[in-house]
């Protein structure tokens, strides 16, 4: 039985899935001027219709942070495909996401991406995904737009704690001299993970942190703003995984705290 309802949970995820992004390819015809914001349109549907599919609760903290300045780099972490239902909670307008190519291929949805002026990037050409972060650095500062990154550069799959953080949002918002802001997905495997075959509901709670200033810093400071960046995520990951399997005492990598960062650019 448990494994009927979440076939028929899952098939009507990716139902609603496919209806908001037709939605979306409709809006962006009559909204052309707009399309920075197809991002914002597009995950605006996801919170109308999943939520009534999975019954899943969304419990976030620091609210206050979301487009408290702008523009301003946001990162966090990354957990699976469902990753979007969460950042459709705290997910400001006028913000632009940097993403691998490969999604760029999807039917419709990679068409909106495309068009809304997300940032696609080929990980294994470093030299190029710099110049592309570069020159929209640019266009952040000249239009006021956010740039969302998912920072870990690949989905955690479970792992304990947060993986390893890329460089790339660092040097952006150093360049530009703007905060970065941390936003933490607590863990949601066993909530909304479809891999997993997890389509089981719960509460899942997300904590924006307080943004990281980067005035004065030069890209000499990358790496110190990283770690920063990592420690106090990891800390409120560990706090969060502690609410959501009830323990006080949470099992992330505490070890991790510090570690060799990769020098990859997303």
């Amino acid at each position: 039985m448990k494994k009927l309802i979440f076939f028929i949970r899952a098939a009507l995820v990716f139902l609603w899935l496919a209806v908001a992004t037709i939605a979306t390819s409709i809006w962006m015809i009559f909204h052309p001027n707009e399309r920075v914001n197809a991002d914002r349109h597009w995950l605006d549907w996801w919170q109308k219709g999943i939520p009534k599919i999975v019954p899943v609760k969304f419990i976030v903290k620091g609210k206050e942070y979301i487009d408290s300045v702008r523009p301003a780099v946001y990162v966090s972490n990354h957990q699976h495909l469902l990753d979007a239902l969460m950042i459709a909670q705290v997910y400001p307008p006028r913000t632009l996401v940097v993403a691998k190519k490969e999604l760029k291929k999807i039917p419709l949805a990679g068409y909106i991406f495309d068009k809304a002026g997300n940032l696609f990037i080929d990980r294994s050409d470093r030299k190029a995904s710099i110049a592309m972060l570069n020159e929209f650095a640019k266009r952040m500062r000249k239009e006021g737009l956010n740039l969302w990154v998912l920072v870990e550069g690949h989905r955690n799959r479970g792992q304990k704690g947060l993986q390893p953080f890329k460089k790339g949002a660092f040097y952006t918002a150093i360049q530009l001299q703007v905060p970065i802001v941390p936003v933490v997905f607590g863990p949601s495997y066993q909530q909304i993970d479809l891999q997993r075959g997890n389509l089981n509901g719960g509460v899942i709670y997300i904590q924006v942190l307080e943004p990281i200033p980067t005035q004065g810093l030069t890209t000499d400071d990358v790496s110190d703003l990283l770690q920063t960046t990592y420690e106090r995520m990891l800390a409120a990951y560990q706090e969060l995984e502690a609410k959501t399997y009830g323990r006080e005492d949470s099992q992330s990598a505490l070890e991790a705290t510090r570690f060799q960062s990769d020098d990859a650019s997303g």
